[in-house]
């Protein structure tokens, strides 16, 4: 099976995939909501990042919007 679909993607194809600036990227990076690995030891070394982190950034915020949905009905009825 041959796809042709690369499995790990630099900073700027992640972006695109996903249609956010690259810096946005970055930032995702850095503050550890995106997991990625650096191909070197220096500080201008490429990042890749795994095709998979897409569907699993989709299921954080998934998650984050049920328990927010979740928070929303208690307070309701609490203020019933």
């Amino acid at each position: 099976m041959n796809n042709n679909k690369k499995d790990f993607l630099n900073i700027l194809e992640f972006a695109d995939e996903i249609s956010v600036h690259p810096n946005t990227i970055r930032k995702m990076i850095r503050n550890g909501r995106l997991s990625a690995f650096k191909l070197g030891g220096g500080k201008t070394s490429s990042y890749r990042i795994a095709r998979s982190e897409i569907q699993r950034m989709c299921m954080v915020d998934l998650d984050k919007i049920i328990d927010q949905k979740a928070e929303e009905k208690i307070k309701g009825k609490k203020n019933e």
